[in-house]
């Protein structure tokens, strides 16, 4: 084994090493891991999903709205980006419309962005990829 395949070898090592090391300090924290993907929120999951994770990403959307459509693929690829780090959720507001009003939401789509379940941040309208994960490293302090 050559000088450079040890190094790259170390390298790796480091990084799973550090890895676990920083998945202990969250355990140790007592805090978890947000889950993957985008949650449907309702009335009964809502506050116990934002409790579960100290970065929150809430889209406020209905199924008849363009915009809405527009703003779901590039949340599933932010998603994909900050699995593990931020919770994002949906929220259908035809069908919890209480949920809506306690956030005052107005006009469709709504994007909140949560810090220890306290609004730090939201976008009204549709925006691209880029700005939205601009806004979630800006406000929420996470990196992916």
């Amino acid at each position: 084994m050559g000088e450079e395949d040890r190094e790259l070898l170390e390298k790796v090592y480091r990084r799973i090493i550090m890895s676990r090391a920083k998945e202990t300090r969250i355990e140790e924290q007592g805090l978890k891991m947000c889950p993957n993907g985008i949650l449907m929120l309702n009335g009964s999951n809502f506050m116990s999903s934002i409790k579960e994770c100290a970065a929150a990403v809430i889209d406020f959307y209905a199924d008849w709205c363009i915009p809405c459509k527009i703003m779901e693929p590039i949340l599933n690829k932010l998603a994909q980006v900050f699995a593990g780090k931020v919770l994002f959720g949906r929220v259908d507001v035809d069908e919890d419309p209480e949920i809506a009003a306690e956030y005052g939401v107005m006009s469709i789509p709504t994007t909140v962005l949560l810090r220890n379940g306290e609004e730090v941040y939201r976008v009204i309208g549709a925006v691209d990829y880029n700005t939205m994960k601009r806004y979630i490293e800006i406000h929420l302090g996470v990196r992916p």
